[in-house]
């Protein structure tokens, strides 16, 4: 039985592998992604019906330009929630082609598929910490947007530990054959501490009618509103904490408090 949603996704895909510089034929495109290639066909005449110049030229499908961002940010748009199972906003991808205009659209695509079908993807990636360009093997473990930047959370070949890829960063990546086993994976840690924070009379209205946390509960009082939850100490949730100034206090944790006063002593030695 046709679905559409697959069509959806293995045109989407044969772009992807054709844009990140893949050598293929019909024949190619075809087994890789178990169709035939009167199914290659259709897939090229839609995607030139969007305005995309695919050809095959000797026995290889190339794409004789660059598709235009809004044609590629829609493309992506259509195909990550249904790989993923997640909702993705458009504005959130859009935003992201604005920095990676070359490449978004292939990282997106390609590390998607690998998340979902728990392919291996050779890596090479810019570090934050000292901008060395490095070469890594990737057990991938999920796709995620923070904010506007796109993460792929993975497992480094011959290591336990999960840990964050900026998009914006990889230089080159390249699906492997090989498959590895999802279930042998390390969980993601969560050390989530109870957190209290009492706000002001003067933001009640904002803080009751905004939708702040996963899992959160307000208390009403005379004179301020209590705010529950559990979360893990980060920079976001204290930057967060920061941006109420003076209508907020911080009952517990303890942890928070030291952290935000830590970030604030950084700040204040490098731009005192």
């Amino acid at each position: 039985m046709k679905s559409y949603t697959d069509d959806i996704k293995r045109r989407s895909e044969l772009l992807a592998r054709i844009l990140n510089g893949e050598a293929l034929s019909k024949a190619d495109a075809a087994d890789i992604l178990g169709v035939s290639e009167i199914t290659i066909n259709r897939y090229i005449h839609s995607l030139r019906e969007n305005g995309i110049k695919i050809y095959s030229k000797k026995n290889k499908l190339v794409v004789e330009e660059l598709p235009a961002q809004f044609t590629l940010v829609s493309i992506a748009a259509d195909y990550l929630p249904l790989k993923l199972n997640s909702d993705v906003f458009h504005k959130q991808i859009k935003a992201y082609s604005q920095k990676d205009k070359k490449e978004f659209f292939t990282k997106l695509i390609l590390i998607a598929k690998a998340v979902d079908e728990g392919l291996v993807i050779n890596l090479t990636y810019k570090r934050f910490y000292d901008n060395k360009v490095v070469e890594y093997e990737l057990h991938p473990i999920r796709l995620t947007n923070n904010e506007l930047n796109w993460i792929l959370q993975a497992v480094k070949k011959g290591e336990d530990e999960i840990k964050s890829f900026y998009l914006t960063r990889i230089q080159k990546l390249k699906l492997k054959d090989k498959k590895f086993s999802k279930l042998a994976l390390p969980k993601a840690k969560k050390e989530y501490l109870e957190i209290e924070l009492k706000f002001d009379i003067r933001v009640r209205e904002e803080i009751l009618d905004k939708i702040w946390f996963d899992s959160f509960e307000l208390e009403e009082n005379e004179g301020y509103v209590i705010l529950r939850t559990k979360q893990r100490i980060t920079n976001k949730l204290a930057s967060w904490c920061i941006s109420w100034w003076d209508a907020i206090e911080i009952v517990k944790p303890l942890e928070l408090k030291l952290y935000i006063n830590e970030m604030i002593d950084d700040f204040r030695s490098k731009n005192s």
